[in-house]
C-alpha cells in the first residue's frame, strides 16, 4: 500500500482512540470496568472472525503454534493494559491518562531499539522527545500522582509499558498471518483471559444500563477495538514502528478538537503551541533524510 494511505489510515485509528478514555469514563458509569474490557474484546474479535475461514491470497496456512503465539500477544496487548487502563482511569485522575499518551511512543521506540536494534538517528528520537512534549503542553502541563491516585496511577503506568511492547512486537510477530485473522484471535484471546479478572473482582452483573453507557460500549467494542486494532496491525505490517508510534501523539490533539465540536470548548494557549509542536514533530519524523538509514 502506498505509505500515504497507510498514514491516513493511523491518523484515523487515533481520532477513534482519542475517543476511548471518554467513552470508557461514560460506560462505567453503568458497567464493571472489567466487563468493559472483556466484552469489548469479545465483541471485537467476533465481528473479525469471520476472517479466520477465508483461505489467504498468499496460500499460508494456520497452524497451532501460529495461533498460540497470537493470542498470547492477545493476552500481552489486550488483557492486561486494557484492564489495567479501564481501572485506572476509573480511579485515578485524568491527568495520568494525558500523560501516559506521552510515555506510550517513547517507550514503544526504545523497546524496539531493544529488542530489535532498530537504529533510528537522531533526527527521529528529536522528532518523538518534541511531541512527547507537544502532548504534555496540549494537556494543560497536568501533573500526575495527586494524592489518594497512587493505585490509579501505578495502573496506567503498568499500561503503557504493555503497550509499548505490544507496539514493538505486533508488526513482527504477526508479518506471515494475515492481520484480520491475526486481530480476531488477538481479540478473543484477550476477552477470554478478562473472565477470570471479572470474576476475582467480584463486580455484579449491570440491572441497568443507561443509553449514554451502551453506546460508549458500542463505540469502544466496534470501532476503538475491532476497528483500530485492525488498522494498527495492517500498518505495521508494511510500516516502520517509528513513523506508526510517532502518530500516537495526535491523540490529544483530537481530543481537544472533539471537545471544541461536541461541548464548544474554547482551546487555551496550551493546545495551539502543543499542537504545533505535535505537527512539526510529525513532519521530522515520516521525512527521512537519505542517509537516515546510516544512524
Amino acid at each position: 500500500m502506498p505509505k500515504w494511505f497507510l498514514f491516513t489510515l493511523l491518523v484515523l485509528a487515533n481520532f477513534i482512540w482519542s475517543g476511548s478514555f471518554t467513552a470508557t469514563s461514560i460506560a462505567a458509569e453503568s458497567i464493571a470496568p472489567t466487563l468493559i474490557v472483556m466484552t469489548r474484546m469479545v465483541v471485537g474479535g467476533m465481528l473479525l472472525s469471520p476472517a479466520l475461514f477465508i483461505r489467504p491470497r498468499n496460500g499460508s496456512e494456520w497452524n497451532l503454534l501460529k495461533a498460540v503465539r497470537i493470542a498470547l500477544l492477545g493476552l500481552l496487548g489486550f488483557t492486561l493494559p486494557v484492564t489495567m487502563e479501564t481501572i485506572g482511569i476509573h480511579i485515578s485522575s485524568p491527568a495520568l491518562g494525558a500523560v501516559s499518551i506521552a510515555l506510550e511512543p517513547l517507550l514503544t521506540l526504545l523497546v524496539s531499539s531493544i529488542v530489535f536494534h532498530t537504529r533510528l538517528g537522531l533526527r527521529r528520537w528529536f522528532a518523538m522527545a518534541l511531541a512527547g512534549v507537544g502532548a504534555w503542553i496540549v494537556a494543560g502541563c497536568p501533573r500526575p500522582g495527586v494524592s489518594g491516585y497512587l493505585a490509579g496511577d501505578l495502573l496506567m503506568l503498568g499500561a503503557v509499558v504493555c503497550y509499548a511492547v505490544y507496539n514493538a512486537v505486533s508488526g513482527r510477530l504477526t508479518a506471515d498471518v494475515p492481520a484480520t485473522g491475526a486481530t480476531s484471535i488477538m481479540l478473543l484471546a484477550g476477552g477470554v483471559g478478562c473472565v477470570p479478572l471479572f470474576l476475582l473482582n467480584g463486580h455484579p452483573w449491570p440491572h441497568h444500563v443507561s443509553p449514554a453507557s451502551f453506546w460508549s460500549l458500542v463505540f469502544l467494542a466496534v470501532f476503538a477495538t475491532a476497528g483500530a486494532y485492525l488498522v494498527w496491525i495492517v500498518v505495521l505490517q508494511d510500516h516502520d514502528v517509528a513513523s506508526a508510534a510517532i502518530t500516537l501523539y495526535l491523540q490529544p490533539v483530537f481530543g481537544v478538537l472533539l471537545a471544541i465540536a461536541i461541548v464548544h470548548e474554547r482551546p487555551s494557549v496550551y493546545f495551539y503551541a502543543g499542537g504545533v509542536m505535535i505537527l512539526l514533530a510529525l513532519f521530522l519524523g515520516q521525512h527521512r533524510p537519505r542517509d537516515a538509514s546510516r544512524g
